[in-house]
C-alpha cells in the first residue's frame, strides 16, 4: 500500500479512541492539515456523513470536502479529502489490553509522489500521532 503511516499506542481503551477520531470536529484538534470545520452535521457521525473544513495542505489554504468513508467501531475510521489534493486518511484502532490501544494514521494521496509525501508530510503526521496521544491521555 502506498502513502504514508504513522503509529503510536494511546493509554486509553479503544472505545474512547475511536469515540474521538470518529468525530470530524476533532480533527482540527491534532491533524495539522485541517485547520477548522465550516459546516456539516452534528451529533453522532455516520458513515458516508460529509463536512466542508478549511485545510492547509503543503502552504496553500483550502476548502475540502470531508467525508467519513469508512466507520468500524473500535477498529477504523477513513476519511476521504475531496479537494486539492485528493487523499484518504485512515485510522486503525487495535486494543492492547483494558486501557491501551495502538493507533496507526495513514494518509494516502496519489497525486502527490512517495518520497514527496514522505518528506513533505512525514514529520507533520508524527506530530499529528503526538498530538493525538498528547490530547486523549489528558
Amino acid at each position: 500500500m502506498g502513502g504514508l503511516t504513522r503509529e503510536t499506542t494511546v493509554g486509553v481503551p479503544a472505545g474512547e479512541v475511536f469515540s474521538f477520531v470518529a468525530d470530524p470536529h476533532n480533527a482540527p484538534r491534532y491533524i495539522s492539515s485541517i485547520s477548522r470545520i465550516e459546516s456539516g452535521p452534528q451529533g453522532t457521525p455516520k458513515e458516508g456523513q460529509v463536512w466542508q473544513a478549511e485545510a492547509n495542505f503543503l502552504g496553500r489554504r483550502s476548502t475540502v470536502t470531508l467525508r467519513l468513508a469508512a466507520l468500524h467501531t473500535n477498529e477504523l475510521v477513513k476519511f476521504s479529502i475531496e479537494g486539492e489534493p485528493q487523499a484518504t486518511l485512515t485510522l486503525r484502532l487495535a486494543a492492547e489490553g483494558q486501557n491501551s490501544t495502538a493507533v496507526s494514521l495513514h494518509l494516502d494521496a496519489p497525486t502527490i509522489p512517495g518520497v514527496f509525501l514522505s518528506g513533505l508530510m512525514g514529520n507533520l503526521l508524527a506530530g499529528d500521532m503526538a498530538r493525538l496521544k498528547e490530547l486523549l491521555e489528558k
